[in-house]
């Protein structure tokens, strides 16, 4: 194990203005029962920790919060009177922006597109529905992606005389990021030295929070490694778009160090939202071993590509320890209940 000085990264983010918006720290705790079951399966020693960023705390939680804590401090500290941001309709990102904005009083306008699913549910119930109980606006845009309906919607505005304030796709600029820097120094100051994990694996999307808990570990001289699973591209893509996002979290003055990050897509499938059997498999065996609730896009991959390299063998299986990022989602489960086939 590196040294780990933890001093010069929270010296730096102290200087970085934020709002309260999550209940943190969020808990992390070993999963006894399913590592005792992979070690029988596989026939290796296991041991799988998770960490809960599923309660944050904001509008039924997610790793958005950590993110908006800093983007909502700069919105307001930049006089906006509107939070514009969207995705897909099943945006967990678009739920959280519209809480978040509720909280401080701010507008929210959401930009949202057409995705895998075709049903009503998808369209307008989970994390639509809450949205619109949030008080957000939903703007809808068909066949265009989450970057486009963000600029649709913040175009709009401005044309009606609005001053809004952009959050991008998952919060996932340098800034937002800046929330994972914060988040590695979480983990490694409230777990003891002894119980720290050798690898992290958390879903990848928009880039964001596996960017900034790579930083972050590079920043105190940790030696974890930081696993990203990709649910939207393929490793390579997903590599290059995080690397270039580190790049601009360490033109914030992030402390630099020696990145340990792996990107890995075989949980991918046929691509971001399509349901897999494996992630069919990750959400029973989770929910039926720990009492712990998976999402279909984010979490329900990236522990099917966790649970396939314990299984062959591969990456993982050499870690002594292994820490699960739970990075939210739960509203998002409800339209795919047809295609989980439970």
């Amino acid at each position: 194990m590196s040294v780990i000085d933890t001093r010069p990264l929270a010296a730096l983010l102290a200087t970085y203005p934020k709002v309260a918006l999550g209940f943190l720290p969020t808990p992390a705790h070993p999963l006894s029962r399913l590592s005792a079951k992979l070690a029988a399966e596989t026939g290796r020693a296991v041991d799988l920790w998770i960490k809960r960023d599923d309660v944050t705390g904001l509008a039924s939680g997610g790793n958005k919060t950590r993110k908006l804590e800093y983007a909502i401090a700069d919105a307001i500290a930049k006089g906006h009177d509107t939070i514009v941001s969207g995705g897909g309709f099943q945006s967990n990102s678009a739920r959280q922006c519209a809480a978040a904005a509720a909280k401080y009083g701010l507008k929210c306008v959401l930009g949202l597109h057409d995705g895998y699913l075709k049903n009503e549910e998808y369209i307008r119930g989970g994390n639509v529905f809450l949205e619109e109980l949030l008080g957000a606006e939903v703007r809808i845009y068909h066949g265009c992606s989450s970057a486009d309906s963000i600029r649709f919607a913040t175009e709009e505005l401005i044309a009606e005389g609005r001053n809004p304030y952009v959050i991008p796709v998952g919060a996932s600029n340098s800034l937002g990021s800046l929330g994972y820097a914060q988040a590695a120094l979480e983990l490694i100051e409230t777990l003891p030295a002894s119980d720290l994990p050798t690898s992290v694996v958390v879903a990848v999307g928009s880039n964001g929070t596996v960017a900034g808990l790579a930083a972050g570990f590079a920043a105190v001289g940790s030696d974890i490694e930081v696993v990203g699973m990709s649910v939207d591209e393929s490793a390579e893509a997903t590599e290059a778009g995080v690397r270039a996002l580190i790049d601009d979290i360490w033109a914030l003055d992030v402390p630099q160090g020696t990145l340990n990050l792996r990107i890995a897509d075989l949980a991918l499938g046929d691509g971001y939202g399509i349901p897999t059997d494996g992630m069919r498999e990750a959400l029973r065996l989770l929910a039926r071993t720990e009492g712990i609730l998976l999402d279909p896009v984010y979490t329900g991959k990236a522990f099917a590509g966790l649970l396939a390299e314990l299984r062959l063998g591969l990456g993982l299986a050499q870690s002594n320890r292994i820490l699960f990022w739970h990075t939210g989602g739960l509203p998002g489960i409800f339209p795919y209940r047809a295609e989980l086939a439970l």
